[in-house]
């Protein structure tokens, strides 16, 4: 199984280490590994291919940025701020086991232990973790480009709401291990450009929503 690890970076003071430590903690499993870190700040010489970000941010362009360079099987969506497990190349295996095109590993931050356990649903930060997500080629012809509406916040949301549209079933994985490290990059920035992340994507996500509902309906008539 090749992974293409697509990481969304901002290269400055110990969150150059905290990128370092992401990559090297992925390569621990002697994986398949195609690192592709997308660069939102300035230019750090990882050992990986680093894609240059320009322009205002939005994560999901980012992403798409970053996939513009995949080539493996699994594609891994990932923030900067994540520790990965001894085992964790083991899901797309299991994803291609259990009929998951879409997946999450367990993390501390999530309710759940750690056990040969699969839960499926679309459930923000539980089940569909937006820090880490695996998605196989599959589901990436299938739902097309990630949706860029949102800048940062909710970013994930729109994803579930793409893989609902398509029919692709999302799982956590409770056997496989992915921390993530509570949001340290969105930590560091000022107050007010935390505050534009969070709050101020809400009514773009409701108008969004409402979107994929209509298309939904009109699915369904159609068919």
């Amino acid at each position: 199984m090749y992974y293409d690890l697509i990481i969304v970076s901002q290269s400055k003071g110990e969150l150059i280490q905290m990128t370092e430590n992401c990559i090297a903690s992925a390569r621990q499993d002697g994986a398949d590994l195609n690192v592709v870190v997308v660069e939102t700040g300035d230019p750090y010489p990882y050992d990986a291919q680093v894609i240059n970000y320009e322009g205002e941010f939005n994560y999901n362009r980012a992403l798409n940025l970053g996939l513009d360079h995949a080539r493996g099987d699994v594609h891994i969506l990932a923030n900067n701020d994540l520790v990965f497990y001894e085992g964790w190349s083991q899901i797309g295996e299991l994803m291609k086991l259990n009929g998951f095109h879409s997946a999450s590993a367990l993390s501390q931050t999530i309710p759940f232990k750690k056990e040969n356990m699969v839960y499926e649903g679309y459930n923000i930060g539980t089940i569909l973790t937006g820090w880490c997500i695996f998605m196989d080629r599959y589901c990436r012809q299938t739902i097309g480009r990630l949706d860029e509406t949102m800048s940062f916040w909710y970013s994930d949301n729109i994803y579930a709401l793409q893989l609902e549209e398509a029919g692709i079933k999302h799982g956590l994985f409770c056997n496989v291990q992915v921390d993530h490290i509570t949001s340290r990059t969105l930590a560091l920035q000022p107050r007010r450009i935390q505050r534009q992340y969070q709050n101020g994507e809400r009514g773009k996500f409701i108008n969004r929503k409402r979107y994929y509902a209509q298309r939904k309906r009109v699915f369904k008539v159609d068919s």
